[in-house]
C-alpha cells in the first residue's frame, strides 16, 4: 500500500469510529441519575445544597465513603467518586457521564497503545491510529452493557475509571523504566494507590503487568525496582478495602480468605477464559473478524518497514502471559461466589480486546523479524491478493450468517432507541418527574409511571410501594417525606 493510500485508510478508520459514537453523544442530553446514584450521592448533594462549597461537598462524600466502608463494601476510592455523581451539583449535569466515560477511555487507551506501538516497537503513526482505533471501536461498540459502561455514573465510576487508571498505571511503569523520571514514578504511585480502593479486576490487572515488567527489566535497570513502592501503595489500599467490615455484610458470613478456594478460583478462571473465548465467537463473531482485518493491515505495515529495532523475543511466553492476564479478570467474581454486576463483563471484555490485540501485534512482529525483510515482502506480494480475498469472503460470510449481532452494537442500540421515539418519550417523562421532584413545596411525591424499556440507558423504576429501595433512596436524595409511583389516570 502506498503511503497516500495508508493515510486515507487511517483517516477513514478514524472517521468511522467518530461517526459510530454520534448516537452516544446525542443521548448525552437524555441521561439522568437513577437508583444507586441517589443512594451514594445523597450526603454530598445535601452538602452542596446547604453550602455550595466544593470543600464541604468533598468532605460529605468522604464521610459517605466511611459509612459505606463500615456498612456495605470496602472499595473506598470508587465509593468516594460514586458519591459525586453529576446531579449532586445540578439536575441538568448528568450529560457529563457518557462524554467523560468515552473521553477517558479514548485518552488512556491511546496513551498506552501509542507508547507501546510507536515509541517501543517503532511502528508508523498511521499504523498506530488504525490499531488503536480498532481497539477503541471494539471495546465501545461491542461492550456487553452500555448502561454500566457508558451511561450510568455508578457503574462506570466503579469499573471504567479503575480500568482506565490501570492502563495509565502501566504507561507510567513503562515510562519510568525508560526514563527514571520522578513524574512517572509519582504517576504510578498515585494510580496504584487509587486502584487499591477500586474494582478488584483493575486492581489485579496493573500489578500483574508491573511484576512482569520488573522480571524483564529489573535486573538490567535497577532503579525500576523503585516501582515496588507503588505496588506497596496498592497493597496498602487493598488491605484497607479487604478489611472493611461492610464486606462481610455484603458477602455474608462465608466471606474471607481460603487457600483452597484460591486454588480452585485460579483453575476455574482458566476454564472460564476458554469458555468465554468460544462464547465470544458465537455471540460476537465480528470481534474476531475485525481482529483479523487489523492483523492483515498490521502485517502490511510490518512488511513496509525496512527494519524492526524491537526483538520480539519469546512470543509464545508473551501470549501465555496475556492469556493469564485476561483470565485473571474472572478471579474476583469466581472467588466471591456472588452474582456480579454488569460492569464485570464489561471490564473482562475490554481486557480481552486489549490483550488479544497485543498478542496479534507481538506475534506478527516476531514473525516479521523471523522471516526478515526480503522474505516477508516477497511472501506478502505473493499471497496478499489471496489474503485480501479470503478476508473479504470471511467478512461477507459473517455478515450473512450473523448480521443480527450488528444490531446489538452500541451504535445500533442507541440509534434504534433514538429513531423509534423511545428516547424522546423517556426524555419527556423524566422532565416531568424532575419538575415534580425539584418543587420544594411538595414533600409527598407521586410520580406518574413510565415506560419500562429504556434501551441503552440505565433506569431503576420507582415502585408503588413507598418502602421499596428505589423509592427510599430517591426520597432521601431529594429530601422528601414519601415517593410513590402512580398510574397515569391519577
Amino acid at each position: 500500500m502506498k503511503q497516500k493510500k495508508i493515510n486515507y485508510l487511517s483517516g477513514l478508520v478514524l472517521l468511522g469510529f467518530v461517526l459510530s459514537l454520534l448516537p452516544v453523544f446525542y443521548l448525552a442530553g437524555y441521561v439522568h441519575a437513577t437508583g444507586d446514584d441517589y443512594h451514594y450521592g445523597a450526603m454530598a448533594h445535601w452538602a452542596w445544597q446547604d453550602t455550595h462549597s466544593l470543600w464541604q461537598t468533598l468532605k460529605a462524600s468522604a464521610e459517605n465513603t466511611r459509612a459505606f466502608w463500615h456498612g456495605w463494601q470496602g472499595t473506598w476510592f470508587t465509593i468516594f467518586w460514586m458519591g459525586l455523581q453529576p446531579e449532586v451539583f445540578s439536575p441538568n449535569a448528568y450529560w457529563i457521564v457518557p462524554i467523560f466515560m468515552v473521553g477517558i477511555n479514548v485518552f488512556c487507551t491511546s496513551v498506552l497503545t501509542r507508547y507501546c506501538m510507536v515509541q517501543k516497537l517503532g511502528l508508523p503513526v498511521e499504523g498506530w491510529i488504525v490499531i488503536n482505533t480498532t481497539v477503541l471501536f471494539l471495546t465501545l461498540q461491542f461492550i456487553p452493557s452500555t448502561k454500566s459502561g457508558i451511561f450510568w455514573w455508578n457503574g462506570t465510576a466503579h469499573y471504567i475509571i479503575p480500568y482506565c487508571l490501570a492502563m495509565l498505571a502501566v504507561w507510567c511503569f513503562s515510562r519510568y523504566i525508560d526514563t527514571y523520571r520522578v513524574r512517572f514514578g509519582a504517576g504510578a504511585l498515585l494510580c496504584m494507590a487509587a486502584l487499591g480502593g477500586s474494582s478488584y479486576l483493575a486492581a489485579l490487572f496493573a500489578p500483574m503487568v508491573l511484576v512482569a515488567l520488573l522480571i524483564v527489566y529489573g535486573k538490567r535497570r535497577r532503579k525500576s525496582l523503585w516501582l515496588l513502592v507503588s505496588l506497596g501503595a496498592e497493597m496498602a489500599g487493598l488491605a484497607v478495602s479487604v478489611l472493611s467490615p461492610g464486606n462481610s455484610i455484603r458477602g455474608g458470613e462465608s466471606f474471607g480468605f481460603s487457600a483452597v478456594r484460591a486454588v480452585e478460583t485460579i483453575l476455574q478462571s482458566f476454564m472460564q477464559g476458554v469458555q468465554t473465548i468460544l462464547q465470544y465467537g458465537k455471540e460476537k463473531p465480528f470481534v474476531y473478524v475485525i481482529l483479523i482485518l487489523a492483523a492483515v493491515f498490521l502485517w502490511n505495515f510490518y512488511c513496509k518497514m525496512e527494519t524492526l529495532e524491537f526483538s520480539f523475543r519469546l512470543p509464545f511466553l508473551m501470549d501465555a502471559f496475556l492469556f493469564c492476564l485476561w483470565c485473571a479478570m474472572f478471579a474476583p467474581g469466581i472467588y466471591a461466589g456472588v452474582e456480579v454486576s454488569g460492569g464485570v463483563p464489561n471490564t473482562i471484555f475490554q481486557v480481552f480486546v486489549l490483550t488479544a490485540m497485543a498478542a496479534v501485534v507481538y506475534t506478527l512482529g516476531w514473525l516479521r523479524v523471523k522471516l526478515g525483510t526480503e522474505r516477508a515482502r516477497s511472501g506478502w506480494r505473493l499471497w496478499k491478493k489471496w489474503i485480501f480475498v479470503g478476508t473479504a469472503l470471511l467478512c461477507l460470510a459473517t455478515v450473512g450468517i450473523k448480521k443480527g449481532t450488528l444490531k446489538e452494537t452500541t451504535f445500533f442500540n442507541c440509534l434504534s432507541f433514538i429513531t423509534s421515539g423511545r428516547a424522546d418519550d423517556y426524555k419527556a417523562q423524566m422532565q416531568e418527574r424532575m419538575e415534580i421532584l425539584l418543587d420544594d413545596s411538595k414533600k409527598d411525591i407521586q410520580l406518574p409511571e413510565m415506560n419500562s424499556d429504556q434501551g441503552p440507558l440505565m433506569h431503576m423504576e420507582i415502585m408503588e410501594d413507598p418502602e421499596a429501595w428505589t423509592n427510599t433512596v430517591m426520597c432521601e436524595f431529594y429530601r422528601k417525606d414519601r415517593v410513590v409511583r402512580v398510574g397515569r389516570e391519577h
